[in-house]
């Protein structure tokens, strides 16, 4: 597509370890699919390696740089980062970048500790999470840390929990901060085959009240809790079923519970998804029981498609449910409250049909795609202007 008459498009890099499934992955390829091409140049610079979302982002038709360093160990490995710096940033001049927009913690570092050997005039560093997952650092990682936030000139929170706790936890002056609400794109209703398909596979029925759970399957995604909870519920209501979909760390944790607790013939463990937003159309209801949140995608994703919600109160999940509206919010770990919100939920189809009704009619709200496009390049041409970047 060619440029406007005298104007050139912001040349934009995304920087990232890899392009993995997850949900800040999912932002860069949405942002590289919708901006304008007229006033914006992406391409995804990967430390690592391309992932399961490689073809999704070569689809964009954004030109995509690997630059193959080893994951050890699946993680940058601390000591390594002067190396590292010393290469990424001739790597990064030859870009000509005007934006570096970095939205995990390794990338934003790297990107704050080679700014002057890249010359890139703008560093956005984007955050996903609570500030609690820094409780593990070591003081090198603190001192990374530390660079990443004075070097950048702002930070994206994907939520008003995720800012808040920026400005209280990392002392960043509130003028250099921005929330940007993660975007979903609507899906259509799912059709009856397709639904009735996805249920089977998992050995349910029509008549079956199939909750569902995206995450990961690590601590503090609630899972042992829902766990736990089916188990208590199992006779009340004799039609749940209770599908999680991710994978990680804690599997054979959660298989030694669902055969602890006689549990195996009302749950299944999906595994790994690559695109589970495929999959809840299948669900009656959507469980959300995370001890911390930042922007929760995944009950995004469940409230776009029109799914009722129960939830924890956690961090950037507030923003999505509406307590008796959209669905019901419980303390974190209170485990018979999540359990007596979960039962009304499954007892009362009518509070179904209409808190999913409302979640979908949040989402379209404040959720959008094009909203959260809209908001990102606004964002762009107001660091361009203040930086004085001739297009």
């Amino acid at each position: 597509m060619s440029e406007p008459l005298g104007r050139r498009p912001l040349r934009i890099a995304f920087l990232t370890p890899s392009l993995d499934v997850g949900g800040a992955e999912r932002k860069m390829i949405l942002l590289a699919e919708r901006l304008d091409r007229d006033r914006y140049q992406t391409e995804f610079v990967l430390l690592m390696h391309a992932g399961a979302l490689g073809p999704a982002a070569e689809a964009t038709g954004s030109r995509i740089r690997v630059l193959g360093w080893p994951s050890r160990h699946g993680r940058l490995h601390r000591l390594r980062w002067g190396w590292d710096v010393a290469r990424l940033g001739p790597q990064l001049r030859a870009g000509h970048y005007d934006i570096i927009h970095a939205l995990l913690f390794n990338a934003a570092a790297l990107a704050a500790l080679t700014q002057r050997l890249s010359g890139t005039p703008i560093l956005i560093a984007g955050r996903e999470r609570m500030d609690d997952y820094k409780e593990r650092f070591g003081p090198l990682d603190r001192f990374l840390d530390g660079q990443a936030r004075r070097s950048s000139d702002v930070v994206v929170a994907a939520s008003e929990a995720v800012r808040d706790d920026v400005i209280r936890h990392e002392h960043i002056e509130p003028a250099k901060t921005r929330v940007i609400r993660n975007g979903v794109v609507l899906p259509p209703p799912m059709p009856p085959s397709e639904r009735s398909a996805i249920r089977a596979a998992w050995g349910f029925g029509p008549d079956d009240l199939v909750v569902g759970c995206v995450a990961n399957y690590k601590p503090a995604k609630g899972l042992e809790l829902l766990l736990r909870v089916a188990a208590d519920l199992r006779s009340k209501a004799p039609h749940l079923r209770l599908v999680l979909v991710g994978e990680g760390e804690l599997r054979p944790t959660l298989e030694r519970m669902i055969a602890d607790l006689h549990v195996g013939d009302i749950v299944r463990l999906h595994g790994r998804e690559l695109d589970a937003r495929r999959l809840y159309g299948a669900f009656d209801i959507y469980a959300h029981a995370s001890e911390s949140e930042g922007g929760p995608n995944a009950a995004i994703e469940a409230a776009a498609a029109g799914r009722p919600i129960v939830a924890t109160g956690a961090g950037g999940t507030r923003e999505v449910v509406i307590d008796g509206e959209g669905g019901l919010l419980v303390a974190i770990n209170d485990e018979a409250a999540f359990s007596a919100a979960l039962m009304r939920m499954l007892s009362d189809g009518e509070m179904r049909k209409t808190f999913g009704a409302a979640a979908r009619d949040r989402a379209e709200r404040l959720f959008s795609a094009e909203q959260f496009v809209a908001d990102t390049a606004a964002l762009y041409e107001e660091m361009a202007e203040s930086k004085g970047i001739r297009r």
